[in-house]
């Protein structure tokens, strides 16, 4: 596979979200505990969101599954889609759809009926796992040791292949990078269990260590990076660049969940005063931008002070990324108020809060104008947390 075809792909990840979600005709089940929990005969015949420190399913998901959390593991069956941010994924059930996950492990020990996309330090595909598509991967440390039906396209630091593929591999390895990295380790190990039914291309600066008795049917094929490369490398950076919008989305929504979660009341009134007067949440929110600021300088200057300005100072920071999910929060309001695809969500928070965050930050990664539109986001959320915060006390 092209690493065109990656950048396509990336962009088709990131879209899905923004497509699938709202066209779905099942009704949503939302969860936002500390722990859920979906047990072994419990059917959800719905889609389910959740968030939480643990998820477990050992049940059946008759829809996507849209979760955060810090441990997220599923044991039973899941007929759509899972998309997740965690700190440790683990799926060893039947997904009937695909998985897109951001986090420090995957572990797939089940079965993946089409696409795997993984950004992480971890990945792991046991030889019980399987992959009815492709992988496509960013981690530090992968291990592939399972059943991949189609291509295999990665970057990484470490890569170990063990598994059956069933068309091509194509990796970027990040020894090409290390210039003064004398060490000839191989960041690629094809062992003897593994069988490449097509070209093995990879993109390093050391040679790969193909163990005796691995089949690799097709070609392979070495590409070190140099001055004559500059368009290969050109794409991979419009790769990463997509990786990043694509993680950053996740990330906002783990965030968001949490925040609507935890804080419902308030970000309810605070994203109403922010469309019920925007103009004045805006100026609110850029006197707050430039006023803290001083404000901390002031204080600060006696010893008195500094426990007080320091304390301010980093509330003021804190707010800053916040005060974006409110914006986004907002904007999401508005779609499910006047977009007819998405009448079903309307009066939906945690609806209001995915829609508007891959909305928000799709148009905060356009060139050119993006930054500005998420400084106007930025002055927008803020102040509306200024306004709540007066009208409170």
């Amino acid at each position: 596979m092209s690493k065109t075809r990656i950048t396509l792909l990336s962009v088709f990840a990131t879209l899905a979200i923004a497509l699938i979600l709202p066209l779905s005709a099942k009704a949503i089940m939302f969860k936002a505990d500390d722990s859920t929990y979906i047990a072994k005969d419990q059917i959800v015949n719905s889609s389910l969101f959740t968030a939480g420190s643990s998820i477990t399913i050992d049940g059946k998901v008759q829809g996507d599954v849209f979760c955060a959390g810090q441990s997220i593991i599923i044991n039973g069956i899941v007929d759509g889609d899972v998309i997740c941010a965690g700190q440790n994924i683990t799926i060893n059930g039947a997904v009937g759809g695909s998985v897109r996950a951001v986090g420090n492990s995957l572990v797939v020990s089940g079965r993946v009926s089409r696409n795997i996309m993984f950004a992480g330090a971890n990945l792991t595909i046991s030889p019980s796992g399987s992959v009815g598509w492709d992988l496509q991967f960013g981690a530090a440390v992968s291990d592939i040791r399972g059943k991949i039906t189609r291509d295999i396209d990665g970057a990484g630091a470490n890569v170990v292949v063990a598994g059956n593929v069933g068309r091509n591999i194509y990796l970027v390895l990040d020894d090409n990078r290390e210039k003064n990295n004398n060490d000839n380790k191989p960041t690629l190990i094809v062992s003897k269990e593994a069988v490449v039914n097509g070209n093995l291309t990879y993109l390093a600066k050391n040679d790969a260590a193909i163990e005796d008795g691995s089949s690799i049917k097709g070609g392979v094929e070495k590409k070190a990076l140099n001055f004559n490369e500059k368009k290969r490398e050109n794409k991979d950076g419009v790769v990463a660049w997509l990786w990043y919008i694509v993680i950053s989305i996740f990330g906002a929504i783990a965030f968001g969940l949490v925040l609507v979660s935890w804080l419902k009341k308030p970000v309810e009134e605070i994203t109403n005063l922010m469309i019920e007067k925007p103009w004045a949440s805006l100026g609110f929110g850029f006197i707050f931008l430039i006023l803290t600021p001083i404000a901390v300088i002031l204080i600060m200057i006696t010893m008195i002070g500094l426990p007080i300005g320091l304390t301010l100072l980093g509330a003021w920071i804190l707010l800053m990324y916040p005060a974006k999910i409110l914006a986004a929060i907002m904007l999401g309001k508005k779609l499910t108020d006047k977009c007819r695809l998405l009448k079903n969500y309307k009066g939906s928070l945690m609806a209001s809060m995915i829609f508007g965050i891959i909305v928000a930050w799709l148009i905060f990664s356009i060139p050119a104008i993006g930054w500005f539109l998420c400084f106007i986001a930025l002055l927008w959320g803020l102040g509306g947390v200024w306004r709540y915060t007066r009208a409170k006390s």
